[in-house]
C-alpha cells in the first residue's frame, strides 16, 4: 500500500507514520511538509490514499524565512487533483476545527460533494486521544476494496 501524507508539523506525522507502520507493516509512506511539494506528489499519482492536513506552508520552510500558511492547503491540493484529473482517495486529518471561520463539518460536506466517493472525511486529530486511529484504520481497509 502506497500512502502520501502531507503533514508539516514534526510531532504529528511522526505519530501518524509510526502508527501506519505498526498496522500496515508493508505501507510506503511518503511525506511531504508543504501544499506545493505535496501538490506535486499528488499530481503525480499512484497513491492508494493521501492523508492531507488542512492547513499547511507554501512551499518548505527556508531557515530563517517566513512561512507562509495556506490555511485549507489539503482542499486545495484536492482541488488540483479534480481539475487535473488525477484519480486518488483522500482523507483530511487536521487538529483544528475551523478554517477562515467555516467549521470542518461544512468543509467534509462541500468536498463530499466535490469528490463524492473519492473523499473519505475529515477526521480530528488529538495526540491525547487514539479515536482518529480507529477512524483512519477504517479508511485505509476500506480503500483498499474501493475503486475511485
Amino acid at each position: 500500500m502506497k500512502i502520501l501524507l502531507v503533514e508539516d508539523d514534526a510531532y504529528k506525522s511522526t505519530a501518524i507514520k509510526n502508527w501506519i507502520k505498526t498496522e500496515y507493516v508493508n505501507a510506503d509512506v511518503e511525506l511531504q511538509v508543504s501544499y506545493k511539494d505535496g501538490c506535486l506528489s499528488a499530481l503525480k499519482g499512484g497513491f492508494d490514499i493521501m492523508i492531507l492536513d488542512m492547513s499547511l506552508p507554501a512551499r518548505t520552510q527556508i531557515i530563517g524565512s517566513d512561512r507562509d500558511t495556506i490555511v485549507n492547503g489539503g482542499e486545495l491540493i484536492i482541488r488540483e487533483m479534480l481539475d487535473e484529473q488525477v484519480p486518488f482517495k483522500v482523507v483530511i486529518l487536521t487538529q483544528y476545527e475551523t478554517f477562515n471561520g467555516e467549521t470542518i463539518e461544512a468543509i467534509d460536506e462541500r468536498l463530499r460533494e466535490m469528490c463524492g466517493d473519492c473523499f473519505y472525511g475529515c477526521i480530528s486529530y488529538n495526540s491525547q486521544d487514539d479515536s482518529w486511529k480507529n477512524l483512519l484504520q477504517t479508511i485505509i481497509d476500506d480503500v483498499k476494496g474501493s475503486d475511485c
